[in-house]
């Protein structure tokens, strides 16, 4: 056995006094300035050698955040739904909201006619007559509503179908699921303002991605023996 030389403390051999109260012990257990200093240091180095590592982490986070900020709202359902709204009231976006709206291969079958710079061209004047008579739109907001029942995603293929044929393309349609959105647009005109609503509905079709439909969930509800195409507002 061994006796602390400070306070007289018994310990085994090999050990080390245990009185808390021993001013030697406390003094042994509290670090120096100097073993603070360096253990800080020692730290800081570390820090420096991977600082390229850890801001290279932090900008690779944030471009994480951005590109799923950024795809939440430009693809998908919602994607579609905006890039629609964002266009429908644009001089150029007449393309963008044919495209979003009609099957990819009719989309192309639809921009080599005549018809397609014909509704362009009729697509601007119709936003310069807005301009010129100061009626402004403006698109407040896009939401995502209820999920399309069975019934509606039927209307759907059965309206894609249609198109199809209208075009001359491939009509085997397969749609499984869909939401209707509710845009929000805001229009001045003769200095007053009116909000309104106008539904749409967008619809995933296999091997098109998401179109949109510029009708209510309830205007695809329907009676597969009194379904008319030509009931819809094909009007962009």
């Amino acid at each position: 056995m061994a006796f602390c030389k400070h306070c007289g403390t018994q310990y085994p051999d090999g050990g080390s006094c245990t009185n808390p109260e021993c001013p030697g012990a406390q003094q042994a257990a509290a670090p120096t300035n100097s073993a603070l200093d360096g253990g800080f240091n020692e730290a800081m180095e570390k820090v420096k050698k991977n600082s390229g590592v850890i801001i290279g982490a932090v900008i690779a986070f944030i471009a994480l955040v951005i590109v799923i900020v950024f795809i939440g709202g430009h693809t998908g359902a919602k994607g579609a739904a905006n890039k629609y709204a964002k266009n429908m009231y644009k001089k150029s976006g007449f393309k963008s909201v044919s495209k979003v709206s009609l099957l990819d291969d009719a989309y192309k079958e639809y921009k080599k006619s005549d018809e397609f710079d014909d509704d362009k061209d009729e697509f601007k004047e119709m936003i310069d007559n807005m301009k010129d008579n100061d009626v402004k739109f403006k698109v407040k907001s896009v939401k995502k509503g209820k999920k399309l029942k069975k019934d509606a995603l039927k209307g759907a293929e059965v309206y894609f179908e249609e198109q199809a044929d209208e075009f001359d393309v491939d009509d085997d349609i397969d749609v499984k699921k869909g939401y209707e959105f509710k845009i929000k647009v805001k229009m001045k005109a003769d200095g007053e303002s009116k909000t309104t609503t106008q539904k749409i509905c967008v619809v995933k079709v296999k091997g098109n991605g998401w179109k949109v439909i510029p009708e209510s969930a309830d205007s695809l509800s329907f009676d597969e023996d009194d379904f008319d195409y030509d009931d819809f507002d094909f009007d962009f």
